[in-house]
């Protein structure tokens, strides 16, 4: 008997849209627990769905991930548009991702913003706040990208 296992490798597109989210002179940050970004930090965001606006999924993003009310953020403007290449496994199939992430600079409108909420839904593990000078922090491609941006500006 032999036994074929296929791997299969599915090469797709996305476009992403992400947060950054600033408050008191630092951006609000979220630290991945899984997934092709385990155990960095990230931008708030995630992929836009199909039936979605970019400035909507914006909005659900920051409002399901930092839990923050319309009224409480402020979107300021497109402020770049990077990409990144991943790979990863999703349920025993092999992913090859071409990431096209737009990045809207956005102020957080609330006074007390409480960092004590921990996201328990879908990659976030913990919300923190960093500079935007940070060197040492470990980082996903494309919020290194946007902080070089910034750091050039």
């Amino acid at each position: 008997i032999i036994i074929i296992l296929t791997y299969m490798i599915s090469k797709t597109i996305r476009t992403w849209v992400y947060a950054l989210l600033k408050y008191k002179n630092n951006i609000v940050v979220i630290k991945k627990w899984r997934g092709p970004f385990k155990w960095l930090y990230d931008l708030p965001g995630w992929k836009i769905e199909h039936w979605e606006k970019n400035i909507n999924s914006l909005e659900r993003e920051i409002i399901e991930e930092v839990w923050l009310s319309e009224w409480e953020f402020k979107i300021e403007k497109i402020l770049t548009v990077e990409e990144d290449f991943i790979k990863h496994i999703w349920k025993w199939e092999e992913k090859d991702e071409h990431i096209i992430a737009i990045v809207y600079s956005v102020n957080i409108t609330k006074s007390n913003f409480d960092l004590n909420y921990i996201e328990k839904w879908w990659d976030a593990n913990w919300l923190e706040l960093l500079s935007i000078n940070d060197k040492s922090t470990p980082k996903t491609n494309v919020l290194q990208k946007v902080l070089d941006k910034i750091e050039r500006l």
